[in-house]
């Protein structure tokens, strides 16, 4: 087959694969969120700091600009890495609604840059993170998972700080996107910080312990099997991914406000199982979401529809035409 009836034939099955999810409704019996209480706010706060950014211009479009921002962090609980983002920022005067956006793997992803270029060519500010490097091989405690999604709040929250004082940026139009292990990361910082007012969280699940001993990833198979060739029981390793990993969408997710969340979820998921999505699902709220009849891989068929659905979402929760 040659490359332009591939590319022809994967355009076709995106349209036909857009036909074949369904769309739902937030819950109408949803009353609200948690509030956040003074305890968990403690926890995932950090001494105050000025911001100085080292800022380097890397692209410029004609309606947006592209920066690399980075500054050390005011507190590293997992390593001792500088937080690091990708800035799409408006070149017309005035304040616009931003998305912050978290990445799949260590490094920014291209649908993350799809993303982040779609919203920015339609009025947008992005922030795309740069997320810290982790090793499954590395990780040697459950205090060690802790401490990495610990950390991903910080940096969002600090993310959060440095935009708020952009002049581009529309303090009070804040959004939070995220897919895959990006979507666990932007639903938890969500549930954390309130300036965040409204996310897309795709193709995420929870709990962390229930995601370790059903996910069929092979990374996440092989390092439990190593587990249990340690001679370390499945029901110690459970209770303390349970007891000790607190910063777990689940746990975290009577803090979301349901009626401002959509969220995607893949009927054939075994990377991030379906029954773990629907699990952090219902754990908030049960919120607006779309339903792919698709895997956790196969889903990026749905790309052109979920960056459309997003950009709908966001517009409508800020009032945008």
């Amino acid at each position: 087959m040659k490359f332009g009836q591939l590319v022809k034939s994967i355009l076709l099955l995106s349209v036909l694969l857009g036909c074949s999810c369904a769309h739902y409704a937030c819950d109408r019996a949803y009353v609200g969120p948690k509030t956040r209480n003074a305890e968990m706010l403690d926890y995932y706060s950090y001494p105050e700091q000025t911001i100085e950014a080292e800022i380097e211009t890397v692209c410029e479009k004609k309606r947006y600009v592209i920066e690399c921002v980075e500054f050390p962090s005011a507190l590293n609980v997992f390593d001792t890495s500088n937080i690091k983002f990708d800035f799409y920022v408006q070149r017309q005067e005035g304040r616009f609604p931003t998305i912050i956006i978290w990445p799949i793997p260590d490094e920014v992803d291209f649908c993350a840059k799809g993303f982040a270029r779609h919203f920015a060519a339609n009025g947008f500010n992005v922030a795309v993170i740069h997320n810290r490097k982790v090793d499954l091989d590395d990780i040697v405690s459950v205090e060690q998972v802790e401490d990495y999604f610990r950390q991903t709040v910080l940096d969002g929250r600090q993310v959060v700080d440095y935009l708020v004082e952009r002049e581009q940026v529309d303090a009070n139009a804040l959004g939070a996107l995220g897919f895959s292990l990006g979507g666990i990361r932007a639903s938890v910082v969500s549930a954390v910080d309130e300036r965040l007012k409204c996310s897309v969280i795709g193709l995420a699940g929870g709990s962390m312990a229930e995601i370790a001993f059903t996910s069929k990833l092979s990374g996440v198979r092989d390092y439990m099997k190593e587990l249990a060739e340690m001679g370390v029981s499945p029901d110690v390793i459970r209770a303390e991914l349970s007891e000790k990993v607190v910063t777990d969408p689940v746990a975290l997710a009577e803090y979301v406000d349901a009626r401002d969340v959509l969220m995607y979820i893949a009927a054939f998921d075994n990377v991030i199982p379906n029954q773990c999505g629907d699990r952090l699902w219902q754990a908030i709220g049960k919120p607006e979401v779309v339903r792919l009849f698709s895997g956790h891989f196969t889903s990026l068929l749905y790309l052109p529809c979920a960056e459309r659905e997003s950009l709908n979402f966001f517009k409508r929760k800020f009032q945008m035409r």
